[in-house]
């Protein structure tokens, strides 16, 4: 299999609509992996941020920020900013959360193209997030945004604190049943500073082997989150295993994409 670097760089922006804001702090990240993203806090500066990117050459743009307390992207009050960056010409990626019918449905309607979707089970959500979540709950977002006509690309954390035995067979279940085309696998981060930085980053051999299963199902990337200190063999031990890496370590030499790993086929000539 060939495998691409993706670069969500340049013609593909992150942006968080809080700013280094989270209200959630969840005990994995406190907040710490929103300072890599553009941020701003207002609708209207995100539409100032789009348009001067737009004349820079970004095609893409992938909205993100802190959670809720309930675990959700705050973005009500910024899908009148994404209907106009849709209509500049983006294609749009939000990283929902968690969300019920009547979200998916604003979603859909402002023109988001693809949803980074966390896909956890609940001992996880519990454990990780600080979250009262069962994996229907999870399911039920990811059905309510297919149904809005949203490409939906779960991302899975392996190695995440509270995660058991089984959870993978689980996810894979959901993924073949709601034919997912794409899956993204990440690695847990020992994060210093939160209540899990002792914890161990899981092993290369544990992501292989994890996508060597995914791939039965969808295609499978490789994530931007992963240990930066095992990063080299990681890459190195998925190169031909997954299609995409994301942020590729620069021993490999990748064909280069400047997008988010969870595009669709469809528009990868948009950032090529």
């Amino acid at each position: 299999m060939n495998t691409s670097g993706f670069f969500p760089k340049g013609k593909f922006i992150e942006v968080s609509i809080t700013g280094r804001a989270c209200q959630l702090n969840c005990p994995i990240c406190g907040g710490r992996w929103l300072e890599g993203m553009l941020g701003v806090n207002r609708p209207e500066d995100l539409v100032k941020l789009g348009i001067s990117e737009w004349k820079r050459g970004a095609r893409g743009i992938l909205i993100s920020g802190g959670y809720t307390r309930e675990g959700k992207l705050p973005i009500q009050p910024f899908l009148w900013a994404i209907r106009e960056l849709k209509r500049i010409g983006f294609i749009i990626s939000v990283h929902t959360g968690p969300l019920d019918k009547k979200e998916a449905q604003d979603l859909g309607k402002a023109g988001v193209d693809i949803a980074d979707f966390e896909l956890m089970d609940e001992n996880s959500a519990r454990i990780a997030k600080g979250l009262n979540l069962s994996l229907e709950d999870y399911l039920r977002g990811m059905e309510d945004l297919s149904g809005e006509g949203i490409e939906v690309v779960p991302h899975i954390i392996l190695g995440l604190p509270g995660s058991r035995e089984g959870s993978l067979a689980g996810y894979i279940d959901i993924i073949r049943e709601l034919k997912i085309r794409r899956t993204v696998i990440l690695g847990f981060i020992p994060t210093p500073g939160t209540e899990f930085s002792d914890e161990a980053a899981p092993s290369p051999e544990t992501l292989r082997r994890a996508a060597e299963e995914l791939r039965k199902v969808s295609r499978v990337s490789l994530g931007c989150m992963r240990a930066p200190w095992l990063k080299r063999e990681y890459d190195r031990m998925l190169s031909g295993v997954v299609d995409r890496i994301a942020n590729p370590h620069n021993s490999l030499n990748l064909e280069r994409v400047e997008a988010c790993c969870s595009i669709p086929e469809e528009l990868i000539d948009r950032f090529i």
